[in-house]
Parts: structure tokens; sequence; C-alpha cells
């Protein structure tokens, strides 16, 4: 009995796998098609500077932590060409490591973020809430019945509506915000891997316009909260997507 059961759920998974298949691989491309695809992405800012009570910082270095990112798009086809519209959720994250001058002497910085460890390595640790307006334009290098390859490149239009930075440089953690404009404009380049309707593609974006960041301390009134943090930075981000196409 209990041989006749496994052999039934042996049959019905195989059953399901093969409609599975057949549901991916029989994709027949339209003028007009939408899709949807999940990723993981890696944040690594180029850092022009870092500046602290208008004290510029040295040995400037970052490392990445993993986020996340969703996206719905349409994308309009023409022959081995397409155009391809999106609307993106991207989460960021990760740490900008630095080195406080050896000259400097704590006792006579201007205001109260008076550093506890001169001369040593000290981070900021950053996330980010990001919506994104990608536009590509994409091109099949391959596209051979199920299977394709493609280059794609585009602008995307940036709004960060949610940044979140702390430092180490004290005793009690201290975090600021953003306290500049919150859009950015950026280029993304990508290659993509089709298997009928599921694909893959791995994107690399570069921000074309550099990010003054002036924060404002989180807690502090607001006398004391303004120009204590500020950042020269440009945008710079490896992802890697699975996507679906209806």
């Amino acid at each position: 009995m209990i041989k006749k059961i496994c052999l039934i759920f042996i049959l019905i998974s195989f059953s399901f796998q093969g409609k599975a298949q057949s549901f991916i691989t029989n994709y027949k491309e339209k003028t007009f098609n939408w899709g949807g695809k999940i990723g993981l992405n890696a944040s690594i800012p180029i850092v022009e500077s870092i500046t602290i009570n208008g004290i510029e910082m040295e040995n400037i270095n970052q490392q990445y932590k993993v986020g996340y990112e969703a996206s719905i798009f349409a994308r309009l086809n023409i022959q081995r060409f397409y155009i391809q519209p999106a609307f993106t959720w991207q989460y960021t994250q990760g740490e900008i490591c630095f080195n406080i001058p050896q000259e400097i002497d704590s006792n006579t910085l201007p205001g109260d973020f008076l550093f506890q460890d001169v001369g040593t390595q000290s981070l900021i640790t950053y996330k980010a809430a990001t919506l994104i307006v990608p536009v590509k334009i994409g091109y099949y290098i391959i596209k051979e019945g199920p299977f394709a390859l493609s280059l794609m490149f585009g602008p995307n239009l940036k709004y960060n509506y949610k940044t979140h930075y702390s430092t180490n440089l004290t005793d009690q953690a201290r975090k600021f915000e953003d306290d500049n404009t919150p859009f950015g404009l950026g280029l993304e380049t990508g290659v993509g891997v089709s298997i009928g309707r599921l694909f893959f593609d791995f994107n690399y974006e570069f921000g074309l316009n550099e990010v003054i960041s002036d924060f404002y301390e989180i807690g502090k009134s607001e006398i004391n909260a303004h120009n204590i943090l500020r950042i020269e930075k440009r945008t710079n981000i490896m992802s890697f997507s699975l996507g679906f196409l209806f």
C-alpha cells in the first residue's frame, strides 16, 4: 500500500513538472509583454570625501552588504530590439570605512561631536530605501527557440524616500538622516538570459550625478543637528535578479 502511494506521488510530481516546463518554454513573444522580477544587490558607492565638523577624513573605502529589490515592467518588442520601462523598489545597505586624521585634537574640535579614537579605523553604516523608474533599450544577441541572450542599457530616475546613517565614533550610537534632495540620475547596463518566460538579469548601475549630502542628527536640537556630517559620493550598484514574462 505504501509503495503504491509513493508511486502515485512520484507520478503526480512528474506530471506537474512537465506542465510547469511546458508553461515556461511554450512562450510566444508578443508586441507587448509585461512581467516582474525580484533580486539581490550589492551597493559599493564611490565616495569622494567624508567631512565631519568641517574636518575631512582619510583612507576611505567601502564594504558592501546584500540588499534587495523588486520590479514590475512592460516590454515593447521590435524584432530583435525591445524597450522596457519599469517601476522598481530597492533597498541597499553597507559600510563606509575611514581613518580620522592623526593630527586632530579631540579637545579642540568644534561642536559636541568629539572623536573617541583618533587615528584608528572608523565606519559609517548606511541603509537606503529607493524608488526607481528605469527605461532600458535591449538587443537580442541570441534568439533561438526558447533561449535568448540580450544586452540592455538605459537611464533611470531615483527617489531616495528613506535614508539612515549611523556612526561608531562615540560611546553612544549616533544616527543621521539626509537633509538634501532625494532625487538622482543614473545609467544602467546589463545582460539578460531567457529560457521561455523565465529570465535572469545581471545589471550594473552607475550614478551620472555626484551627490553631495549634508546630514542632520536625529534627536538633536535644530541648532546642533545640522552641518555635522557631509558625504560626497556617486552611485555604484551591482544586482542579480530572477524574473518572469507574461
